[in-house]
Formats: structure tokens, sequence, C-alpha cells
């Protein structure tokens, strides 16, 4: 079953269908379930970090996605080429991944992301 709407013919239902189709998409991104792994063997534990991705991060700090990563972007963990946000290396060592889903890009971060300065914060 599925709904039309034209945006020709109620342009402003058409949009907010929309930007909530994109919001679910967002939410819907999967982050990382952590786990330890041991090693028999050799008694090694190796633990693999929760991540999440920056909408469920924003979420679980109760902020907007947009405010979050305008944040990310203050303290060096995103910087913005040609209006988009791309991972830097400060990013990436703060534990940040950038991931190409079947919706588009994201970034995945650690659950217990430490920013150092939330703007101003």
């Amino acid at each position: 079953m599925g709904v039309f709407l034209s945006r020709n013919d109620d342009s402003a239902l058409y949009k907010e269908a929309y930007e909530e189709a994109q919001r679910i998409i967002r939410i819907s991104e999967e982050g990382r379930i952590s786990f330890e792994k041991i090693d028999k063997d050799n008694e090694k534990i190796e633990t693999i970090e929760s991540k999440l991705t920056t909408s469920k991060l924003a979420k679980k700090l109760g902020l907007k996605t947009d405010d979050l990563e305008d944040k990310l972007i203050v303290v060096g963990y995103l910087e913005t080429r040609d209006g988009k946000p791309f991972i830097t290396v400060k990013g990436k060592e703060a534990g940040g991944e950038f991931r190409m889903g079947k919706h588009g890009p994201y970034f995945l971060w650690p659950e217990n992301l430490i920013i150092e300065r939330m703007g101003g914060n």
C-alpha cells in the first residue's frame, strides 16, 4: 500500500512528508553493538566499542542533530567543505568513522564521545 503525494497539488504536504521520510531514514541508521571477544588460547579480551550515528548520539545527549553537528565542527571533529561535513583527523582520533550507507553518507561516533568544548559550555 502506498500514498501518492504530488508536489504540484500540495507543495507544503509534499515537503512535510519528504522531511519526515528523511528523519526516519536518519534515525534508522544502525550503530554498532558493544561486545567482548575472548580468545581462550591467549586469554586475550578485545572490547569493541559501541558506536552511534550522529542523530542517535544527538538524541542521547538531548540535542538536535544539526546542533550536535555544529558542535562537532566547533571542536574540530568535522569540517565543512562545499557545504558538506567531512570527518577530520581529530574526529577519527576521537573514534569517529565515515560510512556510506544505502541512503547516503553518515558518521559513527563512540557513544561515550567526549566533546571538549560544547559551544562555550
